[in-house]
């Protein structure tokens, strides 16, 4: 007897049944925009964690995206832009010198500091030891030369950079009766001084209040210099120590400014003055080491590379006393702009290009 099969029984089973979509196709779940932003505090991350750049497995496991979409957010992402002020800058970067798989990327906000850390300079290229004072090696005297040749064009550029202005140290005084009313642990029994840290912006501001009711003020901004050569600047730079009397009176609970000294009476004791100059890749590992101090006139000037985090620039610096009224002083910034500062620095160049041309020619002397 031949059983009759019903039409239910007769259809295949993929007609019954709706297969879910990822038992026949491998399927992502839908991921997020991935925001720039975002991209770089990954990047940051992983890197402060075990000093390493983020792959596109990390930006797959974020983001829950396809590892097509994440390599190419990835390499958009070490494109370079223009900002407003015309800076070229990336979100990502990698290392020219290491190539891993799969390929590593960094946060390029910190860019310097990652290529200090990874940094990893032969004590001989050359791979012969030879006496720094009497070389006779043709290969060491050129590269020489051309440290020299580097470092000289940087020293010509210099004169036509921006002054900037950091640490500056501001002194002032209050009545020394408020010393016990403000509700900070001394920093020693022996010295009684109370101490404050506060950010104002990218700028960290130390208050030190010593028993005798003095207040010393330093304003720590080496990565943040001021820019002081325009009446802008200064304009500038007085809404920023608005900004340090505001929070100072916050310390002292002097909401109606009662206690805080105006800034008319604010001695500014030093600061440093500087001008910078942006190094590319080319030029870091040859003038990383450079740090040349010299003293003129009981005078001291100081050339050297910083680390801004993002990008390392060639830095001239000098420290000077000051001991005037922070508002006389800055006015006289805007009447006379610096000139005997910028006197001093051009008298530097010219010291400095002196010793490096009589340098050169004791090295072309050898060849």
């Amino acid at each position: 007897m031949i059983k009759k099969l019903s039409v239910s029984e007769n259809r295949p089973n993929d007609v019954i049944e709706n297969r879910p979509s990822n038992q026949l196709v491998h399927r992502y779940v839908k991921g997020k925009w991935i925001r720039p932003m975002e991209l770089k505090e990954l990047a940051r991350k992983k890197y402060y964690i075990n000093g390493k750049g983020i792959t596109f497995f990390d930006v797959i496991a974020e983001y829950r995206c396809s590892k097509p979409k994440a390599q190419l957010r990835l390499k958009n992402a070490c494109k370079e832009k223009i900002d407003k002020n015309g800076k070229k800058s990336s979100i990502l970067f990698t290392l020219d010198n290491e190539r891993s798989i799969p390929q590593q990327y960094y946060p390029s906000c910190i860019k310097a500091t990652i290529i200090k850390n990874k940094r990893n300079r032969p004590i001989d290229p050359t791979g012969v030891s030879y006496n720094n004072k009497a070389s006779h090696y043709p290969l060491h005297n050129a590269i020489e030369n051309q440290i020299v040749q580097s470092f000289l064009l940087q020293l010509y550029l210099l004169p036509w950079q921006i002054l900037n202005m950091h640490n500056i140290h501001i002194r002032t005084i209050i009545d020394k009766n408020h010393y016990e009313e403000i509700k900070i642990q001394p920093c020693s029994y022996q010295n009684k001084t109370k101490i404050q840290r506060e950010w104002i912006g990218p700028r960290e501001v130390i208050y030190k209040f010593n028993k005798n009711g003095s207040i010393e003020i330093e304003i720590a901004c080496s990565k943040n210099p001021f820019p002081i050569e325009t009446s802008y600047d200064v304009f500038s730079f007085f809404v920023f120590l608005g900004e340090v009397k505001y929070t100072l009176a916050i310390i002292l609970n002097d909401p109606r400014v009662r206690i805080v000294p105006s800034l008319d009476t604010w001695i500014v004791k030093y600061c440093d003055f500087n001008k910078d100059i942006e190094l590319d890749d080319e030029n870091i590992g040859q003038l990383m080491d450079l740090n040349i101090q010299i003293k003129y006139v009981g005078e001291a000037f100081r050339l050297y590379v910083k680390n801004l985090e993002d990008r390392f620039v060639l830095r001239e610096e000098k420290v000077m006393k000051i001991n005037q009224p922070v508002t006389t002083f800055m006015n006289d910034s805007i009447l006379n702009p610096f000139h005997l500062i910028e006197n001093k620095f051009t008298e530097l160049y010219d010291i400095m290009e002196k010793n490096y041309r009589d340098l050169k020619d004791r090295i072309e002397g050898k060849k």
